[in-house]
């Protein structure tokens, strides 16, 4: 009989990177580190230590080991010194407290590439007067999807790293401002929301090739001329997705004459691949029976006539 022990010291390097990606974070330091050299080494040759930090983690001393952490995610009101936190490089923030927002700055976070805060708050002015200025050089995606309505426009400066932006409720004017504060902009996420101030000029951004827009404005001719003027500004997209919603008693007097936005992709967009289009509708129970499998395959048809094979296009009906 074999009597040998078997140790976890007695694995491989390789076999033991592959045991701790399994493991919390938390756990691998408070159980591994500072046993030996080898396992000191090994923790640290890590690049993707993830911390989650919630209402059971907060009397965790953290500072012993957060210099270690490159991905932190931190959900409701903590009290948490992110000063300790140096190489961060996502981050992401779940209804924070005023004072953990406080601390977003480049002193802090000089390495942050990945901002995520994708809950709604509300008097987010001064984030935005960091994301839309060079206070964060290296940040290269951030996401502000759940945001209040941006109305205030103050002194934005451009920020060139910025590459991928999901963003609130805009308008317009506010939409123009971050195209102007993120030249370098590839993929823009919004929800649009009905503006009755004047436009203004159009300004074109020439490096944008994602565009997806929310809207959930009823009146479907002046959405058309909202999505007609935020198309003007980005001559060179090449993926495009529209999400709105449409009553179920307007589909009648949609179906006739409604060409799809097929027009205005035609006049702005040539260098158009994909397009999808996501129509939701309301309706009350009473009325879901009018909605049928004839008139789904319809819409269905009319869509696609419409953008005759131009490029890529997908129909969604919720």
């Amino acid at each position: 009989m074999n009597n040998s022990l078997s140790t976890l010291e007695l694995l491989s390097n390789k076999l033991l990177i592959n045991i701790f990606r399994y493991l919390n974070t938390v756990d691998i330091f408070q159980s591994f580190y500072n046993l030996n050299f080898r396992f000191n080494t090994i923790i640290q040759s890590l690049d993707n230590h993830h911390l989650t930090i919630s209402g059971n983690h907060h009397k965790i001393n953290f500072n012993s080991f957060s210099h270690y952490i490159h991905s932190l995610t931190i959900t409701g009101e903590i009290d948490i010194n992110l000063y300790y936190f140096k190489n961060i490089r996502h981050l992401i923030l779940h209804f924070p407290s005023t004072k953990l927002l406080e601390q977003l700055n480049y002193n802090i976070l000089p390495h942050l590439e990945y901002l995520s805060i994708p809950d709604i708050l509300f008097g987010m002015s001064p984030i935005y007067q960091k994301i839309f200025s060079s206070t964060f050089p290296n940040l290269k995606s951030c996401n502000l999807y759940g945001f209040e309505t941006i109305e205030t426009i103050l002194t934005w400066t451009q920020t060139a790293s910025l590459r991928i932006l999901k963003i609130g409720l805009i308008d317009y004017h506010v939409y123009k401002s971050i195209l102007h504060a993120c030249p370098n902009l590839y993929y823009f996420k919004l929800k649009m929301f009905q503006s009755y101030l004047k436009l203004s000029n159009i300004y074109e951004h020439f490096n944008l090739k994602k565009l997806e827009i929310h809207s959930d404005i009823n009146d479907w001719y002046y959405n058309d001329q909202l999505i007609d003027i935020f198309l003007q500004c980005v001559p060179n997209l090449e993926q495009l997705s529209i999400d709105r919603i449409i009553s179920v008693s307007k589909i009648v007097e949609l179906i006739p004459d409604y060409n799809w936005l097929a027009s205005i992709i035609s006049l702005h967009l040539s260098s158009l691949q994909y397009f999808n289009f996501c129509l939701h509708l309301e309706y009350h129970y009473e009325v879901l029976q009018f909605l049928s499998t004839e008139i789904r395959r319809l819409l269905r048809q009319l869509f696609f006539n419409a953008h005759q094979n131009h490029y890529q296009s997908r129909f969604i009906i919720k």
